[in-house]
């Protein structure tokens, strides 16, 4: 085991051709993913934050292999993955498992829990009779549910225990990351919090590292220790959790901020935005995607794509505001 990133993505890119009117259809492209980049380490929490439709999900599936992707390069613990044979990604696949956003679809509703847990332990010859079954009641024990939840199906379950019982389902074979997309936005607020506190504690016991990926400043506040912002397809602003939200440096990270609910109905909102709609991904604008949004746009941004460069220690930014001079 290396001692740098547990994983590192650079510049990840993904076009997805879609077919759309009526009555003639026609050929349009999205591009999804425009040279995202980012690091995990291990142990850590990294949190992706965003619109929906920015991106978010697809780095998660393209990151995992479950996407080809058009271009980029994804290592985990120094191995590629993208270029990874059949035989290597089955056992990269142990190592790295996602948590999907609907427990309820992620779940085969015919069938029993236990054989769902099971699944991947059979598959990978990890265990089976008396083992296997000992197995899974050890997992839904580590998420807070009893062994006879084995032997039920998912619509015997709500929501929060569903989702649960998808976490025990990723725990399964030993991750050393594990990609949570959107794990708790179709749960209630109280359930939300026990989600949170489960995965807190797995992350410390078992040493897993975090792609949390959620539109929720503050879901991602609470759990992560760093934040990657995307918008459109590409990565804005990055840095540690704290200084990001005290002092976001992106335009667009400050609308999430002051957008973000407060306890202080008081407390006035300071940012406002030029007129007009959000862009649609299938023609976005040019040079910098937000500029039509943007109350500092100014020529450069209309005509030129901002890098990613750095704007303090441990902080990057996409943003001509920051360029050096």
């Amino acid at each position: 085991m290396s001692a740098g990133p547990l994983l590192e993505v650079e510049g990840l890119s993904k076009t997805f051709t879609i077919r759309r009117g009526f009555p003639v259809a026609r050929t349009a492209t999205v591009r999804a993913l425009d040279g995202v980049s980012f690091r995990v380490g291990r142990a850590e929490a990294l949190g992706i934050v965003g619109e929906s439709g920015c991106g978010k999900s697809t780095t998660a599936r393209v990151a995992l292999r479950l996407t080809p992707a058009d271009g980029g390069a994804v290592r985990f613990d120094e191995q590629d993955v993208l270029g990874a044979s059949a035989g290597a990604m089955r056992a990269l696949r142990r190592r790295m498992q996602i948590v999907f956003q609907d427990p309820a679809s992620a779940l085969d509703p015919r069938q029993r829990i236990g054989a769902s847990l099971g699944e991947p332990l059979r598959v990978h010859g990890i265990a089976r009779g008396a083992a296997l079954r000992a197995r899974v009641a050890d997992l839904l024990g580590e998420v807070g549910l009893p062994a006879s939840a084995a032997g039920r199906f998912p619509h015997e379950f709500s929501g929060g225990q569903r989702q649960r019982i998808g976490i025990a389902r990723a725990l399964a074979l030993g991750p050393d990351l594990i990609f949570a997309d959107e794990p708790v936005s179709a749960l209630d607020v109280s359930v939300q919090a026990q989600i949170l506190r489960l995965l807190e504690s797995l992350r410390q016991a078992r040493n897993l590292a975090f792609v949390f990926i959620s539109h929720d400043l503050g879901v991602v506040r609470h759990f992560c220790q760093r934040v990657t912002v995307m918008y459109l397809g590409r990565v804005v602003e990055s840095g540690p959790v704290g200084p990001l939200f005290e002092e976001p440096l992106h335009p667009y990270t400050q609308l999430l901020k002051v957008s973000s609910p407060v306890p202080d109905p008081e407390r006035p909102v300071a940012m406002t935005l030029q007129e007009g709609e959000p862009p649609s991904p299938l023609s976005p604008p040019a040079g910098c995607h937000f500029h039509p949004r943007c109350p500092h746009a100014f020529d450069r941004c209309r005509a030129e794509a901002p890098p990613l460069r750095e704007a303090a220690p441990g902080r990057a930014v996409a943003c001509h505001l920051y360029a050096q001079a």
